[in-house]
């Protein structure tokens, strides 16, 4: 038999799943406590119950959903010196998986992006933390490689275009998925930081041996 706890953690669970399922199908203004008790199989009084306010089962969502990506996407250490290219292809073909094989926790996950940046700032400390974490592993990859201020490359305005890069080419897979050839966009994202790390990395030897 079930504990108390158990029981809780369940029913939890369960509201997140109602959750994830109506913000990906109607988005945030649209989807109502009630709406996600029902889904649930539960009343509106669960939702409060169990986390409070509406605005915390989305903030819990927002740390679910942060969880899977993390998980799926950061799981390829991109501080591997020994290949930090390789490194990057594993990070770009789990994020492709994670776009086409998990696509309603994608969806919900811009859709409480796009809310963060407006009447839900506390949704915002999440993705601020998710994109520092992305950031940093990033930038401790290209110190790892060889890549230094000194080569000319501003490592943070890298990372920042890598991890934009990768938001936009989800964002229109995610509107378009027969138009956009995930395959062919990430080779030529990994293509050009390849080629600006491997630039990179020759004006840094360069600069040493002078």
């Amino acid at each position: 038999m079930a504990t108390q706890a158990e029981r809780s953690a369940a029913s939890r669970q369960r509201l997140l799943d109602a959750a994830v399922a109506l913000l990906a199908e109607k988005g945030v203004q649209a989807t109502s406590v009630a709406e996600i008790g029902a889904r649930a199989g539960m009343s509106r009084a669960a939702v409060n119950f169990h986390f409070g306010s509406k605005d915390a089962l989305l903030a819990a969502v927002v740390a679910r959903v942060i969880e899977e990506w993390e998980r799926a996407v950061l799981q390829p250490e991109l501080k591997e010196v020994e290949d930090f290219a390789g490194a990057m292809r594993a990070a770009l073909t789990a994020h492709r998986k994670m776009v086409t094989e998990a696509t309603t926790t994608y969806r919900v996950y811009y859709v409480l992006l796009l809310e963060s940046l407006g009447p839900s700032p506390q949704l915002r400390i999440e993705f601020v933390r998710l994109r520092r974490k992305f950031r940093t592993s990033f930038v401790e990859g290209l110190r790892a490689a060889g890549v230094t201020e000194e080569s000319g490359v501003d490592l943070e305005g890298m990372a920042a275009w890598f991890v934009g890069s990768l938001r936009g080419i989800a964002q229109q897979y995610l509107l378009e998925p027969d138009e956009v050839d995930l395959n062919a966009a990430h080779d030529e994202l990994l293509e050009a930081i390849r080629a600006r790390v491997v630039e990179a990395q020759l004006k840094s030897r360069q600069a040493v041996a002078t």
